[in-house]
């Protein structure tokens, strides 16, 4: 059993046909891979796909589920890792020729927690070089396009976990959100996408950081359910990361949430269908008992666009510098302008961007207000044609290289919670997403509020295209 009539079995239903005993690991990597094969030349979703690893991963999960012994709801459950995450005997090329021969040595902590929760890793989805785009175009693999429509992106910089979950080739993917990577291609291809607090998911082994302790590990599903179950078995500390040491308990308010919602931040331009989705939200979610109240953006936008484009820069040549000889020939034109900006700044250059993020921290705390959460768009436009960088015209006014970051990077800068769900689509049937975000340590509130927006929403649930 591999479809249900609403398309490819969730990650809960597959759970559960195998706790049931009417299905099996092997069976269902199995479909896995035929899906993979079907869609991936399409799509552009998998750079890596690893059968023989897979396959004994899977063979070791029907062992347990014969022996009644399974390790929890991802025991046998196939999953996918974007590119840039390190997994031990598996390529992990982050989109860049650079690295084109690396293989790691190690796991990143989450990639350790799914082994040990028994999940199926599959393999490798693609990424932007260095995964530093709106859109997934990688040098080395080529594009990854949306399910929706081969002619749109699916975003970036994790659009092939986005587009390998949409199509319904696995039901669970990792990703990563450095500002907005993880929820603004959710939002483009109708998935549940979360950038978890600073510190949720711990980190040990990897690609070093591009803009300080912005990137967070993302969790990306095609319900609510799956991308729960996907958070619940990486999440929490680990004594290799201090920063998750540092995340607070989180204890859930038994009294009606308070959300202040906003559509539209200074004169940046946002697409009408994004905010009537975002009211359109708000009203179920006062529908519902929320207390629901118009709030100003608690950030400064164009202070968030310094400091991130000074840190990206700075990363980009720390990044490009690890190949000193080779980076000028082999990165992508973006990357290596990018590099060489950042080779250009100065120690004061930097200590600002340091002196600028302290004010978007404290500045965030100070105008946050009396609310548990905030709702705003995911991203200022729905997904764009494949060969435009950014949108071309967003309500009618140009569009820049910026411009879908707007209501997306404010987070990674202050390293609170936030999840894309699935709005009302769009007049012409693109996806739609509206973002949930919440305090420092307050995932769970957040996933509460998407828990009741999906309870009390408007509109008909869109049905996945069939690949």
């Amino acid at each position: 059993m591999t479809d249900t009539e609403a398309g490819p079995l969730s990650a809960a239903e597959m759970s559960l046909q195998l706790a049931r005993g009417n299905t099996t690991p092997e069976a269902l990597l199995a479909d896995t891979l035929e899906r993979i094969e079907r869609a991936n030349a399409a799509l552009g979703a998998f750079v890596h796909v690893d059968p023989e690893g897979a396959a004994a991963a899977a063979s070791a999960a029907g062992r347990r589920q014969a022996a009644a012994a399974r390790l929890g709801a991802l025991d046998g459950v196939p999953v996918a890792v974007k590119d840039n995450l390190w997994v031990a005997g598996m390529p992990a090329r982050w989109g860049s020729r650079m690295w084109a021969d690396f293989v790691p040595p190690a796991d990143d902590i989450a990639v350790e927690r799914l082994r040990a929760a028994g999940a199926v890793i599959v393999g490798k989805t693609n990424t932007p070089e260095f995964a530093l785009s709106g859109r997934t175009d990688s040098p080395l693999h080529g594009p990854a396009r949306n399910p929706w429509d081969v002619r749109l992106t699916p975003g970036g910089s994790s659009g092939g976990s986005v587009a390998a979950v949409a199509a319904g080739m696995v039901p669970l993917a990792l990703a990563t959100d450095a500002g907005g990577s993880t929820r603004l291609p959710a939002s483009y291809t109708g998935l549940y996408g979360m950038r978890p607090s600073t510190g949720r998911i711990a980190r040990r082994h990897g690609f070093p950081p591009m803009a300080l302790d912005f990137q967070s590990v993302g969790v990306l599903g095609r319900s609510l359910a799956d991308m729960e179950l996907l958070l619940e078995a990486v999440a929490g500390p680990d004594p290799r990361d201090p920063s998750s040491l540092r995340v607070p308990a989180e204890m859930i308010a038994e009294r009606p949430l308070s959300v202040g919602w906003f559509a539209a931040i200074g004169d940046e331009a946002v697409d009408p269908e994004v905010a009537d989705a975002v009211a359109e939200c708000a009203a179920s979610l006062a529908d519902a008992g929320c207390r629901v109240v118009r709030r100003d953006a608690p950030y400064d936008l164009g202070l968030v666009r310094q400091v991130w484009a000074t840190l990206s820069a700075a990363g980009a040549a720390r990044a490009a510098e690890m190949h000193p000889e080779r980076w000028r020939a082999e990165a992508s034109r973006p990357i290596a302008a990018l590099a060489e900006r950042g080779l250009r700044l100065t120690a004061v250059d930097m200590v600002r961007a340091l002196d600028g993020l302290a004010a978007i921290r404290t500045g965030v705390a100070e105008t946050w207000g009396d609310v548990d959460l905030f709702l705003c768009p995911a991203a200022a436009s729905p997904a764009w044609p494949l060969n435009q960088e950014y949108p071309e015209r967003v309500a009618g006014r140009p569009g820049h290289a910026a411009v879908q970051n707007s209501f997306a990077t404010w987070v990674n800068a202050v390293g609170h919670p936030a999840l894309s769900v699935p709005a009302r689509p769009h007049a012409d049937g693109r996806p739609l997403g509206v973002q949930i975000v919440g305090r420092f340590g307050g995932d769970w509130t957040v996933i509460k509020a998407a828990r009741i927006l999906d309870g009390h929403k408007r509109w008909p649930t869109s049905a996945f295209p069939r690949w």
